[in-house]
């Protein structure tokens, strides 16, 4: 293990950490518990970041992580939190913040995962557009560790619905991120009424002033670490940055529609600045034939659940977003990133661009630009790779053109967590009920109180048919098609 810079003002200039390929999660010493959850999930060695990080947040050390998104920062912090987590004690004992509805849940249920095999381990998420008195209600079983985003985490503290005078662990993930979106007063309020004695582990994919002003603020003699992230101008390899010069802004459309087109264009993230312009473009793309989806901060959430369920099982191949909206995106696929709009800032384009080619696979991000938005990106460094040329777009069809569409479509199930229920029942019922083979039911994701079940669209009839009134661990469900 490298010995990094111990001070705050390091952190931007440490030198990246090279993995040590020999190295396995059975040398930190876990829990026979988390070591048979890390099997589980077919972890075969540990990333750059877990390396790094393990080892002094096992120690209890105050760690400032810089790692880009797809890395496996969430199981580095992850695991370190649930090796001191004790299970037999009805306490809070750590407090995840995160900037997103769609990361509370994202984090939440890899730490569930994580911690499978640890009796009686409870983790929670909580995030405004939730109802609270659901969250209360499930407070009477107190979680030991809790996801939440600042603004709702400081409603239960005032609450006093969450009291954590037993906190062993804070950690604050997307710390660019929290700052960025305006968290900064919530994060001081809730840090003040926590114990003082404590762990607190930071991770940020970028390390400007305000993120180090942070780890200097909140952080005892912290471990200042880089596992690979970037402050303003480092890319996966495996990125390919193509820009796109468009004469006018009129000729976006269509050039939008002849990028996502392509053969090889496969599951595409566009973004745009704005949540008028996401549904703009989501009713262009859709009325062109093709299965787009939105997603943006003024939707509810169990649209924007069915927008990034979607995605993520194949039912839909193009996902319209603002930046606040795809910040949690947990979609590790995802082939082809359009920026539509021109981002204001360099680390937004930056964060855009990053979003496809995680974790070492190819991926392609494309820019529309005018020649005037051309002249502000060319004075990024993070921009410096992009490969320009000029682009004069095939006029739009006529009429619609034969595209290929998904081979799966999303069942909608009326039950979730809040019912006991599995992913494990729910393929039970569809292979046993709805008369499906098991390798043919694709991903299912459980919410609180509804679930939604990917299959095949050549089967989604009958087996919407056959579940009608179908049982899932004794609870007669309600099973609708996701248009």
């Amino acid at each position: 293990m490298q010995t990094p810079d111990t001070s705050a003002a390091g952190a931007a200039a440490a030198a990246p950490f090279a993995p040590k390929p020999d190295l396995q999660f059975a040398d930190f010493a876990l829990s026979p518990a988390l070591l048979a959850g890390i099997a589980e999930l077919n972890f075969t060695q540990p990333t750059a970041v877990q390396q790094l990080v393990l080892a002094p947040a096992l120690e209890g050390q105050d760690v400032a992580g810089q790692a880009p998104t797809g890395s496996g920062k969430t199981a580095a912090y992850g695991l370190a939190v649930l090796q001191q987590v004790d299970p037999t004690s009805a306490t809070v004992q750590a407090i995840v913040l995160v900037p997103a509805r769609e990361l509370v849940m994202q984090v939440r249920d890899a730490l569930q995962r994580l911690g499978k095999h640890v009796p009686n381990l409870r983790v929670a998420g909580y995030y405004g557009g939730h109802a609270m008195r659901d969250e209360v209600k499930g407070l009477q079983q107190t979680p030991q560790i809790v996801v939440a985003t600042p603004g709702r985490m400081l409603d239960h503290l005032e609450r006093r619905t969450i009291v954590p005078n037993r906190l062993k662990v804070l950690v604050l993930d997307e710390a660019d991120k929290l700052l960025e979106l305006g968290f900064q007063e919530e994060m001081a309020t809730i840090i003040s009424r926590l114990p003082v004695r404590r762990q607190t582990l930071l991770f940020s994919a970028t390390m400007p002033d305000k993120v180090l002003n942070l780890v200097r603020e909140y952080l005892t003699k912290p471990r200042v670490m880089n596992a690979g992230g970037s402050n303003a101008s480092t890319l996966p390899e495996s990125l390919v940055l193509r820009g796109h010069i468009v004469s006018a802004a009129d000729q976006k459309p269509a050039a939008l529609y002849h990028l996502i087109t392509q053969p090889d264009a496969g599951r595409s993230l566009v973004f745009a600045n704005t949540r008028d312009r996401v549904e703009e473009l989501t009713r262009f793309l859709k009325g062109r034939g093709l299965a787009a989806e939105a997603l943006h901060g003024k939707m509810l959430q169990p649209e924007r659940d069915k927008s990034m369920m979607k995605l993520r099982n194949g039912s839909a191949t193009v996902l319209v977003a603002t930046d606040v909206a795809a910040r949690g995106l947990d979609v590790n696929e995802l082939d082809t990133v359009v920026q539509y709009d021109m981002p204001d800032q360099a680390d937004t384009f930056q964060h855009r661009s990053g979003r496809t080619a995680r974790a070492g696979a190819v991926g392609t991000a494309h820019l529309i630009a005018t020649p005037y938005e051309q002249q502000k990106l060319l004075n990024w460094p993070s921009a410096k790779n992009v490969q320009w040329a000029g682009l004069r777009p095939p006029a739009l069809p006529d009429a619609l053109p034969k595209l290929p569409r998904p081979s799966t479509v999303t069942l909608h199930v009326s039950a979730g967590k809040s019912e006991k229920i599995s992913r494990g029942d729910l393929a039970g019922a569809f292979v046993s009920v709805g008369g499906m083979e098991r390798d043919a039911v694709g991903r299912i994701e459980v919410f609180d109180h509804h679930s939604f079940v990917a299959v095949p669209e050549a089967q989604a009839e009958e087996v919407l048919a056959r579940m009608q009134g179908a049982k899932v661990k004794g609870k007669k469900v309600k099973v609708a098609l996701i248009r």
